[in-house]
């Protein structure tokens, strides 16, 4: 959304190819973004993939981006099935290598894949032994809409809403509930500061398939009323305004956009070193980093921005800079250099 956001202000047409149904279908239509659908199957979606041709041939200087692995199976078989000659880019967000299978190694060596755009350094680096070309694989940081997150005042919705203090100080996450965001680890570090600093109060904010195993493991440890789930929120940048540190403990990461997003914010932030995190948050000038999985060292360093009130206020002023680098115009124009690389065409 960011992207296409970007690109029309240079005037790029866009037109989106998604599933029936999807959020992102009734976004298309809800901001007048030209679309066509397609019904969701499996990873061969023959269907999808002759769509996508027809519509390729009737354009000139096409270049067709995939942004998840469904799309890029289908942009793979609309040139190797359907001829569809248009380049294309791949889009790669995801923290895990790439299958030494077969079938993985011709999808991502086609010769229709003229660039692979990753989201950091790490994700790069993982890709790279599972293609021929490395020179096809770039980073390009996403980003996100930093004018969301001005004139942001705190109402204390979240501390009225869970019936708390409003002194109380609040540690939250801003993630799907998905396996690699590792709860687990966040409940655990909640439990060791708690024996510490009983004033403490944690917020979830997200849904995902993880929330009955995160909501078992919070009763499991006796933690019910101090790790609180708020589900889906769309109001993040006024959440974020009332948090007092984001705490992301995530064991795979392509960049990590809530932090992005934290920054924004002025919240000071403490996570793991987690795929691409290292890459926007250096330790102890920007925010603070621990190992993936280790309770201990999160909730020392959680502990440490809490009694350090200068340290913390540096730390948030040092990434409110930082922050200023991941504005997503600055995405949208450097993939646009990468378009105009793909099709020949220069200053146009």
């Amino acid at each position: 959304a960011y992207l296409i956001s970007g690109l029309q202000q240079f005037g790029i047409v866009q037109e989106v190819i998604c599933t029936d149904g999807a959020p992102f279908a009734a976004y298309c239509e809800k901001q007048g973004i030209k679309k066509t659908v397609f019904k969701k199957q499996g990873s061969l979606n023959l269907k999808a993939a002759r769509i996508l041709a027809n519509i390729c041939r009737n354009l000139q200087n096409c270049i067709v981006h995939c942004h998840d692995s469904h799309a890029h199976n289908i942009a793979w078989f609309s040139a190797l099935i359907f001829k569809n000659i248009s380049p294309v880019i791949v889009h790669r967000r995801v923290d895990f290598p790439v299958s030494n299978s077969f079938i993985s190694k011709a999808k991502y060596n086609h010769p229709s894949i003229l660039r692979y755009i990753c989201v950091s350094e790490a994700i790069r680096k993982m890709l790279l032994p599972s293609i021929k070309n490395p020179e096809k694989a770039l980073v390009i940081y996403s980003g996100i809409d930093l004018s969301k997150f001005s004139n942001i005042v705190n109402k204390n919705t979240l501390r009225s809403d869970l019936g708390l203090p409003g002194d109380c100080i609040l540690i939250g996450n801003v993630s799907a509930l998905a396996p690699h965001k590792d709860y687990l680890t966040f409940i655990r570090t909640a439990e060791k500061l708690l024996k510490i600093n009983s004033h403490l109060h944690f917020v979830i904010i997200g849904e995902g398939s993880e929330r009955t195993i995160i909501e078992k493991e919070i009763e499991l440890r006796n933690l019910s009323g101090k790790i609180s789930l708020t589900g889906f929120k769309t109001n993040v940048p006024e959440l974020l305004k009332e948090l007092d540190v984001l705490l992301l403990t995530s064991k795979t990461e392509g960049l990590g956009t809530s932090i992005l997003d934290a920054f924004a914010s002025g919240l000071p932030v403490v996570a793991t070193k987690a795929g691409g995190i290292p890459e926007i948050v250096e330790h102890r000038v920007n925010g603070l980093l621990a190992e993936t999985g280790d309770a201990q060292a999160l909730a020392d360093m959680v502990e440490l921005m809490l009694r350090e009130n200068n340290f913390r206020k540096s730390l948030a002023d040092n990434a409110y800079v930082r922050v200023r680098d991941f504005d997503y115009k600055v995405t949208a124009a450097k993939i646009l250099e990468v378009y105009k690389g793909i099709t020949g065409v220069k200053n146009k």
